[in-house]
């Protein structure tokens, strides 16, 4: 089955359809990862974007339903260079193929997936519609919806964890395995976005706000950033992805979106002593020099282009990363950062 890729500067990309036979649109972003495409598809902060594998290869081992990062594909759409049909075995093993047909997120194979890579990368991040047709002009922004919305757990939830700490943890788009690495370090109060934060704070030890996608400076994320804003000193606040741009915005600094974002898992960042190699997955970044006046201080930046990785307060109990410390998929460098959270939480 012939499919197609309209990009918003006018180029038609073709290729052989496969996942579910449906018409997508989103912000087309690419990933550099190799391994880890379940995770990746299934990652909440991919909302609204179709993901374009850089590896050539993708579809070549089975899949254990078990290291999806949410309960769906969270992705537009996915584009591949060659997609392969892997037997499973087992109820836990689904062939990639039909994973994307069940959740009904269509896919396009034997594709020029590094041309794709170079144009996003030379020319910076573009929508896209993956489709049979050549009928579609109109290309709006994807970042414009309210995106957290659509991935943040309604239902208030209380998960044991390890020790005796309690932690609130603010759901804008959480990844499983995030909420499994808290959980090592007390038990969760999980709460939606749009929750009484103020309220819901009170019995507990530490707030947590998780990944999520699009723009951190979107309207509504308001309630998250003005709690940050008004707890901030009263109790240790921590982030990771999203939830560390929230409490930058939060704080007086600002963000921006980048030309094509930091998607994989062979990022690596540093303090200028030591190298982390590290997972990421942000279209949007702390702009460092907006910081200045608001206490936080840049411990971390990527080592390719400087983007701010690691803040904390001078003095507050306050600090997040951009990265991924949980990884799936990727490396294992950053998980201190959770061991940083741990001691914070204790001296406290």
């Amino acid at each position: 089955m012939k499919r197609k890729l309209l990009l918003e500067d006018g180029s038609i990309i073709e290729g052989v359809g496969y996942g579910a036979a449906a018409r997508s649109y989103g912000e087309v972003v690419f990933t550099t990862s190799m391994t880890g495409y379940l995770e990746s598809v299934t990652d909440p902060s991919y909302r609204g974007q179709i993901l374009v594998f850089a590896s050539p290869t993708i579809g070549n081992y089975p899949m254990k339903l078990g290291r999806m990062e949410s309960d769906a594909c969270q992705v537009s759409g996915v584009i591949t260079r060659d997609g392969h049909s892997v037997l499973g075995a087992g109820k836990h093993w689904q062939e990639f193929n039909d994973f994307l047909r069940m959740n009904g997120v269509p896919g396009l194979d034997l594709v020029d997936t590094r041309m794709i890579v170079r144009k996003i990368r030379n020319h910076g991040t573009m929508r896209g519609w993956i489709t049979d047709s050549e009928t579609e002009t109109e290309f709006p922004d994807p970042m414009a919806q309210n995106l957290v919305d659509q991935v943040s757990r309604k239902p208030k939830q209380e998960l044991e964890g390890k020790g005796g700490k309690r932690i609130l943890f603010v759901d804008v788009g959480t990844k499983n395995s995030l909420v499994e690495e808290l959980r090592q370090l007390g038990s969760l109060k999980l709460v939606n976005y749009e929750a009484d934060l103020t309220e819901e704070v009170k019995g507990c030890d530490a707030v947590f706000i998780s990944n999520g996608p699009g723009d951190p400076d979107h309207p509504s994320l308001n309630n998250v950033r003005d709690f940050i804003r008004n707890t901030v000193g009263e109790i240790p606040i921590f982030g990771v992805c999203l939830g560390h741009q929230l409490i930058a915005l939060a704080l007086g600094g600002k963000t921006s979106k980048m030309k094509f974002g930091h998607r994989g898992s062979n990022h690596a960042a540093t303090d200028g002593r030591r190298i982390l190699i590290t997972t990421h997955n942000h279209g949007y970044s702390v702009v460092g020099d907006s910081l200045k006046n608001t206490g936080l201080k840049v411990l971390q930046w990527d080592v390719n282009d400087g983007t701010v990785e690691k803040i904390r307060h001078e003095k507050l109990p306050v600090v997040s990363v951009q990265y991924h410390p949980e990884a799936s998929p990727g490396p294992h460098d950053a998980r201190e950062f959770f061991g940083e959270i741990a001691k914070i939480m204790e001296d406290y």
